[in-house]
């Protein structure tokens, strides 16, 4: 057998080609092992004294406002500073520990992710607020606030 004619054999067919690059209804599309990620890293300061609660299930969970800033320069120059207010919510034994620990003013770094919860259409169609939180995977307090800071706010 020559060179060509194993070539030939090895070839696919046309139909093969066009099965493979034909797009699946989207019905047949495998999406389960498609990569995604929900990653959230915030370092910023604790706006209220953190509180601590327990679900209806028993367990804690330690709820807190963080506020972190930026800044940004406009078309004309001028240099705007922004502040956000995160919603972070901690569970298990890192909220007890945590509730301990930070109050008003302590400065943290918070990994975790987005949660959403709300949004939905109620009987007459209205939507419902959407609201937003972090879910703390970990959190780490990088400064105390100091007396005199505590005192201030």
């Amino acid at each position: 057998m020559s060179l060509t004619s194993k070539l030939a054999a090895e070839q696919p067919s046309k139909q093969e080609v066009d099965d493979l690059f034909a797009e699946k209804p989207a019905h047949q599309q495998e999406r389960r092992h498609a990569y995604s990620l929900n990653k959230v890293e915030l370092v910023g300061g604790v706006a209220l004294d953190p509180m601590f609660k327990e679900a209806k299930n028993g367990k804690p969970y330690l709820l807190f406002n963080m506020i972190t800033n930026s800044q940004y320069k406009q078309q004309d120059g001028n240099v705007v500073e922004q502040s956000e207010r995160h919603v972070v919510t901690v569970f298990g034994k890192q909220a007890e520990s945590l509730s301990k620990t930070i109050k008003k003013g302590s400065r943290l770094m918070v990994q975790g992710r987005l949660h959403y919860n709300g949004g939905q259409k109620d009987a007459e169609g209205n939507r419902s607020q959407r609201n937003t939180y972090i879910i703390a995977n970990t959190v780490q307090p990088l400064a105390r606030p100091t007396r005199e800071n505590s005192e201030k706010h």
